[in-house]
């Protein structure tokens, strides 16, 4: 009876090994797609360089830097809820009729989900928008994505904060 038992143990482990060895298999994988910390550390500073280098951009009104930051499909969603899409976006600073003054930022953080990342931050910034001068805090979030081995912006999405003023009726 004790050698039965032996053997129905040595069985039972040879089983369970057998029918857990392709779940091992597949969790192995699952691990070694997610990248290190690292890698994803490295990601999150990318995004954050090109994420300044597109609002420079943005700030001196260089519509052929803000093209290359963004992606063919690139929406900006301003924060009275007026979407642009891009051509009409840039069309828009190209020709001045959104000109930035002053862009600060602060609160800046990261979140990067292999070849999607997010950015959210607060902005206070000066805009002079057909001649109306805005003043606005908006807390904003940013989707980007890497295509070709580089981010770009897909999607800008502001919200306004209390005490901001949009554009509204100060003349240049």
């Amino acid at each position: 009876m004790s050698q039965n038992r032996v053997l129905l143990w040595a069985l039972s482990c040879a089983l369970v090994f057998a029918a857990g060895f392709p779940f091992a298999a597949h969790a192995s994988r699952a691990l070694a797609a997610t990248p290190p910390g690292d890698a994803k550390a490295g990601a999150d500073q990318e995004v954050l360089k090109m994420n300044a280098e597109c609002n420079d951009a943005e700030l001196r009104g260089d519509v052929a830097a803000m093209d290359n930051c963004e992606t063919a499909d690139f929406t900006h969603t301003h924060a009275n809820g007026m979407v642009e899409h891009k051509a009409e976006y840039l069309k828009g600073v190209g020709s001045g009729a959104h000109k930035f003054l002053a862009l600060d930022l602060s609160g800046v953080q990261v979140r990067s989900y292999g070849d999607t990342a997010i950015v959210e931050e607060h902005m206070h910034l000066r805009a002079d928008n057909s001649g109306r001068i805005a003043d606005v805090n908006n807390l904003v979030m940013t989707v980007w994505t890497k295509l070709q081995g580089k981010w770009r912006e897909a999607a800008w999405i502001a919200v306004g904060l209390p005490g901001s003023r949009p554009a509204a009726s100060e003349p240049k």
